[in-house]
C-alpha cells in the first residue's frame, strides 16, 4: 500500500507541474482581455528594477520566472519520487522517510496555498500531501534504515 500511495503522490506532482506549465504559457502569452488586465500587464512588464550584477528584471519577469520554476520543481520532484520508488528494492527502508519528507513539504505548501492561491493548485497540492502522508502512515517503522546498533538516527550519519 505504501508503494502505491507514494507512486500516486509522485504522479500527482508530475500532473501538477504539467498543468501549471499550461497556466504559465497562458500567463506569458496573454495580452489581457480587459482594459484593466491590459494595463496591469503593461505595468508589470514596464516596471523594471536593477537587481545588481547587470541584471535588470521587470516585475513580470520575476513572476514568470517563479511560475516556471514551480512547474519544473513539481515535475522534478515527482520524477525523483518515481526514481526512489523504482530503486526501493536496492535501498529498502528509504520509502517511509522519503514519504515523511514529501508529506512535510507538501503539507506546508498546502498551508501556504490556502492563504495565497486558488482551488486548482490547492487540489493537486492537497492530493499529493494526502498520498505522501498516507504512505508514511502505512509504512512500517522497520522501513527506517538502521545500523547494527539499531538506531535510525545513527544510520543517517
Amino acid at each position: 500500500m505504501t508503494r502505491r500511495l507514494f507512486g500516486a503522490g509522485s504522479w500527482v506532482l508530475i500532473a501538477l507541474g504539467l498543468v501549471h506549465l499550461l497556466g504559465h504559457y497562458a500567463l506569458v502569452t496573454s495580452p489581457g482581455d480587459t482594459d484593466a488586465k491590459k494595463q496591469l500587464l503593461s505595468l508589470m512588464r514596464g516596471h523594471t528594477q536593477d537587481m545588481g550584477l547587470g541584471f535588470v528584471r521587470s516585475t513580470f519577469d520575476i513572476l514568470a520566472g517563479f511560475s516556471l520554476v514551480f512547474s519544473i520543481t513539481s515535475v522534478g520532484l515527482g520524477v525523483l519520487g518515481l526514481v526512489l520508488l523504482r530503486g526501493e528494492t536496492r535501498a529498502p527502508g528509504l520509502l517511509r522517510p522519503a514519504s515523511i519528507v514529501y508529506a512535510g513539504v507538501y503539507g506546508l505548501s498546502t498551508a501556504v496555498g490556502f492563504r495565497y492561491w486558488f482551488p486548482a493548485p490547492l487540489f493537486f497540492l492537497t492530493t499529493a500531501f494526502l498520498c505522501y502522508a498516507a504512505a508514511a502512515a502505512t509504512g512500517r517503522s522497520s522501513d527506517f534504515p538502521t545500523t547494527s546498533r539499531g538506531s535510525p538516527s545513527e544510520a543517517l550519519r
